[in-house]
């Protein structure tokens, strides 16, 4: 069953650099139910987003990696 991107989930965003913040080891997108959480992460530029807000190769980026965890 594949799993889709919720309006629920956030990440933190660097729209200056294309960016999200990632896991170091992994790569994985760091991905946060909790506005408030993913707001007291944010530094500099930063900002939080919605993940279906994000531009669509990142949207995809999240896809992928949420339904290889299955």
């Amino acid at each position: 069953m594949c799993k889709n991107l919720l309006d629920t989930d956030y990440v933190i965003y660097d729209r200056a650099n294309d960016h999200v913040i990632q896991f170091e080891l992994s790569g994985n997108v760091i991905i946060f139910g909790d506005k408030k959480e993913a707001i007291a992460d944010c530094r500099g530029n930063e900002e939080v987003i919605k993940c279906t807000d994000l531009p669509k190769h990142w949207q995809d980026t999240i896809l992928k990696q949420i339904n290889l965890e299955n």
